[in-house]
């Protein structure tokens, strides 16, 4: 045995190899520190490597310089800055707020949001014309404060402060867009706007524009010594159409609400019956049926279209047309053919033009037996009422007294009907018997109670009865008497475009006054105690249209109580359309 060997103990042929873990113990205990870090660390990189990076961020986030230039990177917010005029210190509409490639326009309310800008300190530039360019350095934040910052600017020029408000209910109108100069401002919420306008000048035109509205072109006042105030209306868009005799002739015209504009439609022929010339306007004002004699012969009927204000031809001949009014699109009316007589039949019909698609449709006709005008059984049309989808029409019947066939009356009977303005559903929703003691006739009345209500009276040989139809059914009311039937007045619900409210009148105190209740035309709030006032129609669900002595049309505001609004003087036919509420004129 060598030297070298002879102190070491002889190993053993089976022994086991040195533990792998005893190996790695020795080779550390021989490595420096930094070597065992090293490895303690690569061994460990699913946890090592993210707790590194967070303690990185924590470190340069505590350094304000290295904090937002990091948040920069991933933290982006919404900035809202406010625009004040220094002065006055009122909003300033319409000022440019830029930030790089990015810029937004203050609105009304004189904020400007730009969206997702980097936290960090930033620097802003707010400029609009007659105002002083300012610059600001602001802090965006890292949390997300809903932080508004303020910025005032400060006038080059005159300052002028313009209200803006509804010629109709006088209400402040907000966002209307006022151009002048060369500058744009807003109204806010108060239809307040502060302008600044070029030095040197008493006036200045300037342009007003809403949605909704008529654009108006107005002159601005300017003072050199004080802000100028300046009131300015405006008039909801839109068209008035009404019958008008100022040219001598019976025209159609149209203008807008407050009454300018004013434009002949139709130019009346000289022609025209002045007592029977009839425009009634649907709901919608899309459409205008028009009774007028314009050429020889009778009167012929016509539909205008506002669309365009062209003019289609309903119905014309050797007919009278008594009119009923618009269910929706449809125009409702009865035509009596002259030239057909008594024991003819086809005598009466009931017609239904649909202004959408210009058809005419007849709802209904009568018929008839006989041989002349001494012996004849004939069916008539009695009152016609449109409401909601419905039309309720009468029929009666009479015969001549000594014909042979006045004997066939025992067997008919007259009927309370209901149709729809397609001409489909129609049904007799009660038949009246003929009064055995009375060879010459059956006849039923009615009257319009309220909307949905509506009252028959019939003879039944010995006294009258009386029925009330709603729901759908017709049933006896014995508290009804020919004095309240005959003697109560009945007014006249006209009903809103939406068909949500109704419109009317009452005679109260001795004066006439006005309401504005719910399609049924109960729960009524008095909007007008106005004796010289009438009830006229709706121009959309927000106004109301009211005449004064049959020869002047006004507008109001539905449902405040305020002096109307006049918008022309008109010309009203001696027919009145008491019980119409199918369309806007009758009255």
């Amino acid at each position: 045995m060598t030297e070298e060997h002879k102190d070491k103990p002889p190993v053993e042929a089976n022994a086991p190899a040195e533990p792998e873990l005893h190996k790695k113990a020795h080779y550390d205990s021989d490595g420096s520190r930094w070597q065992r870090f090293k490895t303690w660390y690569s061994d460990r990189k699913k946890v090592t490597i993210p707790v590194t990076l967070v303690l990185l961020a924590v470190m340069l986030g505590l350094i304000p310089f290295t904090r937002y230039a990091l948040a920069g990177t991933l933290v982006k917010r919404d900035l809202t800055l406010k625009v004040l005029d220094s002065q006055t210190n009122t909003p300033v509409s319409g000022a440019r707020v830029s930030f790089g490639n990015l810029s937004t326009d203050t609105d009304a309310s004189g904020k400007a949001t730009l969206r997702r800008i980097k936290a960090g300190s930033h620097n802003f530039l707010v400029t609009k014309k007659y105002y002083k360019d300012q610059s600001l350095s602001l802090l965006v934040p890292i949390l997300n404060k809903k932080e508004v910052f303020s910025v005032g600017l400060t006038a080059t020029g005159r300052q002028v402060r313009i209200e803006v408000a509804n010629v109709i209910n006088k209400k402040p109108l907000a966002n209307v867009k006022i151009e002048a100069a060369g500058a744009v401002s807003k109204t806010d919420s108060t239809g307040s706007a502060v302008m600044v306008l070029p030095i040197g000048l008493s006036e200045q035109k300037a342009k007003l524009s809403l949605e909704g509205y008529n654009d108006a072109e107005v002159s601005i006042k300017i003072s050199n010594d004080k802000i100028q105030q300046n009131s300015i209306n405006l008039t909801p868009s839109g068209k008035i159409y009404f019958l008008s005799k100022l040219s001598g002739k019976i025209d159609v015209v149209k203008t807008n609400l407050d009454g300018t504009a004013r434009e002949i439609v139709l130019t009346g022929t000289g022609k025209e019956d002045g007592r029977n010339t009839v425009l009634l306007a649907s709901r919608d004002w899309k459409y205008l049926a028009l009774l007028s004699k314009r050429a020889g012969g009778g009167p012929s009927l016509y539909m205008i279209s506002t669309a365009d204000d062209s003019l289609t031809l309903i119905d014309e001949g050797n007919a009278y047309f008594e009119l009923t009014g618009w269910a929706g699109s449809n125009f409702i009316y009865k035509a009596s053919r002259n030239n057909v007589q008594l024991w003819q039949t086809n005598r009466q019909a009931l017609k239904s033009f649909d202004a959408q698609s210009k058809k005419l449709i007849t709802l209904d006709q009568t018929t008839a037996e006989g041989s002349g005008n001494y012996d004849y059984l004939t069916e008539d049309l009695g009152k016609v009422y449109a409401y909601e989808n419905q039309i309720f029409y009468i029929k009666n019947w009479s015969a001549s007294y000594y014909g042979s066939v006045a004997a066939g009356l025992s067997s008919k009977q007259a009927t309370f009907n209901s149709i729809k303005p397609d001409g489909t559903a129609k049904k007799a929703i009660r038949s009246f018997p003929a009064d055995p003691d009375n060879p010459s006739s059956i006849n039923i009345d009615q009257q319009i109670k309220s909307p949905s209500v509506i009252l028959i009276r019939h003879y039944d040989g010995n006294k009258d009865r009386f029925y009330v139809y709603t729901d759908g059914q017709v049933k006896e009311d014995s508290s009804i008497t020919a004095d309240s039937y005959y003697g109560d007045s009945y007014a006249t619900y006209l009903l809103s475009p939406n068909g949500e409210k109704t419109f009317w009148s009452e005679s109260r105190d001795g004066k006439n006054t006005l309401f504005v209740g719910n399609e049924d035309g109960r729960d009524g709030k008095l909007v007008a105690s106005l004796s010289e006032y009438n009830t006229y129609g709706w121009y959309t669900d927000d106004y109301l249209l009211v005449s004064k002595n049959s020869s002047e049309l006004y507008a109001m505001d539905n449902g405040a109580k305020q002096t109307p609004v006049k918008i022309s003087d008109y010309h009203k036919p001696d027919q009145t359309f008491y019980g119409y509420g199918g369309g806007y004129g009758g009255l």
